[in-house]
């Protein structure tokens, strides 16, 4: 159970257990020893900032539903690592019987002070059939002022002009291809689109680059120094390039992001339009509610230990229903893994109202089999559907990651191997030479 929380944390809300870096040979002794149940010890690894907040009993509670979920553990096959300013970045990746995990451990003065459970990077992407690439040039870029990003700009080949679209992150620390298992969404969409004739811009996502950042702002922080601020560079980035048409710069974000994009809009004038992709229109604590108890009952049964950990989970977001959560907790108080002033700050925004006030088209795209953003949250978007510069589509097929599957979605589709279909690439390409 622990590890959809996990999961749902990185696919769809927060920075969970939001710390940073460490040594391989620490890390794989930290590894052996919980992977033996010596939980005592193994938090002797962690920093105090980090034993104060994950006691021996809620490693054991962490680990044992990692267990549960992807099988049992069968050792280390791969390491990497990577440096941060004063942090050190260890991935190891790691065998469970029924799949591979990285195991992503952050250390400060070689304490831990992050742990994350991720799929494995270790499937190499595959090129979609209808991507040809020598239609376009890629070129590295980098974005922002402060927090400096690394990017890909996609310039198609020719006489610009060219329209361009700017991808903005789901939740969690992504990377600029928004690389989930195997999969690859925003490379899907950059050379799909690209490939006729439509410029994009991707980059890594603050929380990736900066993560040990955002334990600094003592009073908590919210969406705009997560994901708004970097679009907003991105957007004055795109207007310098020679080839892009500067009356035709699109938004398009995938679930969080498609939940920001009118907000981006709203925030600038630049924005010609703005594409919908799995955007929530519900507040988050509802989604993560219904997502954990989509995956809890999909063996048909709910056991006592599952039982217990929903009821906790009641209880956090419970917190978060209190109308009088500003008075009664800190800012900066991590409630499913985002601080007080986070949810606070997403209250107060209203997506489907702030895209009815815009005057610019919007293409709101909902795949059916999607238990992450749901065909109720697809429903709020659709009392738009008689503006004239509101198109709504649905797709039958589609997960969250909108790639295609049959049956009910699980949370291991997300490590089969998958592009994009074309019909969506097409559908997004034919909206943006529309608007005229």
């Amino acid at each position: 159970m622990r590890r959809y929380i996990i999961l749902i944390l990185t696919f769809i809300s927060f920075i969970a257990i939001a710390f940073a870096q460490e040594e391989i040979s620490i890390a794989k002794d930290f590894v052996y020893v919980m992977s033996q149940g010596n939980y005592e010890k193994a938090v002797e690894y962690f920093d105090s900032s980090v034993s104060n907040l994950i006691s021996s009993s809620k490693l054991k509670e962490i680990w044992e539903s990692v267990l549960k979920n992807v099988g049992n553990y069968e050792g280390i096959i791969g390491e990497r690592s990577e440096e941060s300013g004063k942090y050190k970045i260890v991935y190891l990746t790691t065998k469970f019987s029924n799949a591979y995990i990285d195991i992503k451990i952050v250390f400060l003065n070689k304490k831990i002070i992050g742990l994350f459970f991720l799929p494995a990077q270790i499937k190499s992407y595959k090129t979609p059939p209808y991507v040809n690439l020598e239609t376009f040039e890629e070129k590295d870029v980098k974005i922002g002022k402060d927090f400096v990003l690394p990017g890909k700009l996609t310039i198609p080949k020719g006489e610009g002009l060219f329209p361009v679209v700017i991808f903005v992150h789901g939740s969690g620390p992504n990377d600029m291809d928004e690389t989930i298992g195997p999969n690859k969404i925003f490379r899907d969409l950059a050379w799909g689109l690209s490939s006729l004739g439509i410029a994009t811009l991707r980059y890594d996502k603050r929380t990736k680059v900066y993560p040990q950042e955002f334990s600094n702002y003592k009073d908590g922080f919210t969406v705009m120094e997560e994901v708004i601020e970097d679009v907003l560079y991105a957007i004055e980035f795109v207007k310098t390039q020679e080839k892009i048409d500067k009356s035709k710069i699109f938004i398009l974000g995938h679930s969080l992001g498609g939940m920001l994009a009118p907000r981006i809009a709203s925030l600038s004038k630049d924005v010609k339009g703005i594409i919908i992709m799995a955007g929530p229109t519900r507040p988050l604590e509802d989604l993560i509610w219904d997502q954990i108890n989509y995956i809890a009952n999909l063996d048909g049964k709910i056991d006592e230990k599952e039982k217990e950990q929903l009821e906790l989970i009641k209880k956090e977001i419970e917190k978060l229903k209190d109308p009088d959560l500003a008075q009664k907790y800190p800012l900066s108080m991590n409630i499913l893994g985002a601080p007080v002033k986070y949810f606070l700050d997403l209250k107060n925004y209203d997506p489907v109202k702030t895209l009815s006030e815009l005057n610019i088209p919007a293409l709101i795209m909902q795949g059916e089999r999607d238990y992450q953003v749901t065909m109720k949250d697809f429903e709020g978007w659709s009392i738009l559907a008689n503006k004239e510069n509101i198109i709504l589509k649905l797709y039958p097929k589609l997960n969250h990651l909108f790639m295609e599957g049959s049956g009910k979605s699980t949370p291991d589709e997300y490590n089969k191997e998958g592009n994009i279909p074309d019909y969506v690439i097409n559908d997004i390409m034919m909206w943006i030479r529309d608007q005229k």
